[in-house]
Order: structure tokens, then sequence, then C-alpha cells
């Protein structure tokens, strides 16, 4: 579970913003509460709004690149280019590096792990654990030579001259089978998922066809959700040959050598009571939509994983992501997270979403991206969140010049 999240120099981020999943001490909707040790509570989701190029993607394409690097820097070579892209609109944000951290709770532990980097080399990296509010220090860099092993002394520097100048600790010492960095490694690897560019549908079909049962839940939701009368998937496998890929700040991918593809259909009942089959592509966008949704989210769900989706509500009717947003609130959900945008405001609803769950992304033409909460304004509970955000006594609207109409 993360608890905040901080980005600073990258992309549209000049200074430093912080998106935390720490709840205030509103008792209000404490259904979208999580209840972690030692009298902590965590929000279940975070809805981020603003308007178009304020910067709301590049937050989630902030942790993205973060996941990318963790997961992969180990195999870069010394000639590898960092592809980090400071805040373009300053000239001192060029030469200076670009900086990530998150803490978070993986199998029980609280973590803090940050770094800094430019396009050539890893300037600065750190791990801590906590035991009750103590932070304990595992590792700590200052670039390539300059390290601090207060633990493990003897084993982290047996590590240290395998690990380049643009190659992550963290990510190299797990492969060398460092223990104290496998359970963050494998948060970042494996609890965060994140959709941006890329649709999820492969992600819950591969689900499907593995598992009848979640193919049950599927379809109840999209039966009771009045998906066009759909009966029943079919679901036909194949697997194709895909290339190598690269990161890139505009779209996530996985490196791998196969790829699973798909023949999908919707099965619908003629008049005459026989079935007819439907290609995936014969069905509204927001059927696709909400079939891709679906997946991720019963699985992270179930597991007390994390995910980041950009435009949540896009294609879809708003009761159908309002439905989203509350089964992911429910009983059903113990431990996992919802972080997405959205320009969809009639989620900003009192009983639907509390103060600390909505934040707002704000820039001004040619300026860099502000981040605010809710509970920044003097706003209550009880008051009107959609009205007082169109209305503008919040951030994150855009700034429309009126004399585009004279």
């Amino acid at each position: 579970m993360i608890i905040e999240f901080s980005v600073e120099n990258f992309l549209s981020f000049k200074e430093r913003v912080t998106l935390s999943m720490d709840s205030s001490s509103s008792k209000k909707i404490p259904q979208n509460i999580i209840k972690v040790p030692n009298n902590g509570r965590l929000l279940k989701s975070v809805a981020i709004y603003g308007a178009n190029s304020s910067g709301k993607s590049n937050l989630l394409k902030a942790i993205d690149f973060m996941c990318w690097m963790i997961t992969y820097s180990h195999n870069f070579n010394v000639n590898t280019q960092i592809p980090v892209t400071p805040f373009k609109l300053s000239t001192e944000c060029s030469r200076n590096p670009s900086y990530f951290e998150m803490k978070f709770i993986h199998e029980n532990i609280t973590y803090r792990y940050g770094f800094s980097c430019n396009s050539k080399k890893i300037v600065s990296e750190y791990l801590f654990y906590f035991t009750g509010k103590k932070e304990n220090k595992i590792f700590e860099r200052k670039d390539k030579e300059n390290f601090d092993f207060p633990v493990d002394n003897e084993q982290q520097n047996l590590i240290k001259p395998q690990v380049i100048e643009n190659t992550l600790y963290l990510s190299r010492a797990t492969q060398l089978g460092y223990q104290k960095t496998k359970n963050p490694y494998k948060f970042f690897t494996e609890s965060l998922v994140i959709n941006i560019n890329p649709t999820w549908t492969n992600y819950t079909l591969n689900r499907i066809y593995k598992n009848p049962e979640f193919k049950d839940k599927i379809l109840e939701i999209m039966k009771k959700a009045d998906f066009g009368g759909i009966e029943d998937i079919k679901i036909k496998k194949e697997i194709i040959p895909i290339k190598e890929v690269k990161f890139s700040v505009n779209q996530r991918y996985e490196r791998d050598t196969t790829g699973d593809f798909f023949d999908l259909k919707f099965i619908h009942k003629a008049e005459n009571g026989k079935d007819i089959l439907f290609d995936a592509l014969e069905e509204s966008e927001g059927t696709q939509k909400a079939l891709a949704i679906l997946g991720p989210l019963f699985d992270i769900m179930e597991n007390g994983k994390v995910a980041f989706i950009d435009e949540l509500g896009c294609s879809l009717h708003p009761e159908i992501t309002r439905l989203l947003i509350r089964l992911f609130h429910s009983d059903k959900n113990k431990n996992g997270q919802l972080i997405f945008t959205t320009h969809d405001t009639t989620l900003l609803d009192n009983e639907l979403l509390r103060m600390d769950q909505i934040y707002f992304c704000s820039k001004e033409p040619n300026k860099y991206t502000q981040l605010s909460s809710l509970l920044d304004y003097d706003i209550r509970q009880v008051t009107d969140f959609e009205r007082a955000y169109l209305s503008g006594r919040v951030g994150g609207v855009p700034f429309i010049d009126e004399t585009l109409l004279s």
C-alpha cells in the first residue's frame, strides 16, 4: 500500500509535489478507509482533477518511470542513457536531477525509498524501513562510489562494485540476492499496476482465459450494469512474437519475447433465442473499456495491489464509473488502492468521496504543475464539491479567455 509519493523536476513538475494516501482524522465515509498497523488509516482511492495539459497524466508517468527504472535498470550497460525528462521551461532545472520518492507498506513493513537521476547517472538513492516510528537505514548512496551501509556491511560492499553509475542499487542488489532489497523490489514490480495509454484488455482476457470463475464475476457485473444484454464471453488464445521494447514517458511496455493474442467474442441472444456472436469491435467503446478495467480492479482488490488509471471515466457512463468506485470502496476490497485521473465532475460527490480523496492539478500557461488537495481549501464535507469545483472555488479548472467568443 502506498502512503505517499513525491516527484520533483520531471516533465511538468518543477517544485516537489506530494500525493498522500494518508487519511485525515475525519470519520466520514469509513468504508473508504484501510486500517493499517499502529492505528494508521490509508485511503482506498484518490481522484485527481485538472484542466487538459495541467499535469494529471504526468503524475502517473512519474510513478511509471520510477517503477520502470527499478524493474529494468539492472540490465543497463555503461552506455545506456536514462530516459528521464526534467522540467524544460527552466535552464536551472535542465541541469539538475529529477527526484522520486515513495513511502509504502509491503508485507507489513513500512519503507521509504527514493532516488534522483539525470540522463547519465544516479545522483542519489536511499532505502529506509520503520520499526514503530523509528526510521532505520538499509543503504544510502551519493553517486557511484559514496555508499553508506549501516547493516550487512560486508555483503553490501561485495555488491557495490557491480553497480554502475546509471543503475539503481535497489535493482542490482536484488538481482544479486540481497534479501533486504528484495521486498521493496517486489512491491514496485508486482504490486503497482499502471495504465496510461495502453489498454488493459489483455490483462483481463488472460485472467478470464485461465479462470472460468473469474469470468463469472466479470459477467455478473456486465449483466447487472446493463451492458447491452451480454450473455457470455468466448476467448481463443494465440501466441505471437513481439519485439523487445523500450520505456517512453508516453507509454509503458513490458519486455518479453512473446505476446498473447486473444480472439474475443461476445454472445447475445437473438429474437428467436439463438446465440449470436459479436466481435469485440462491434461492442461499444464503453463495453470495451469496462471489460479492460474490471480485470485489474478485481486483481487489485483480491491481492492488495495499487492501480493507477488515467482517465477512468473515459467512454463510460457516469453511473458505471460510480459503480466501479463504489465496488472498490465496498467490503469486497480490503487492502487495494486506486489512484485515477478524471474529468467526470459527477464523481465530486460528498457521499462518494471524502475531501482527502480529491486532488487538483493546476498549471498556468508556460508554468509548472502544482498539486493541491481539497483539504487545502475552505470547504467542508457537506459542501457541494462539484459546484465548488466548477465555480472556481478550488483548483484544477481551465483558464478560458472569454474574448475568444467576441
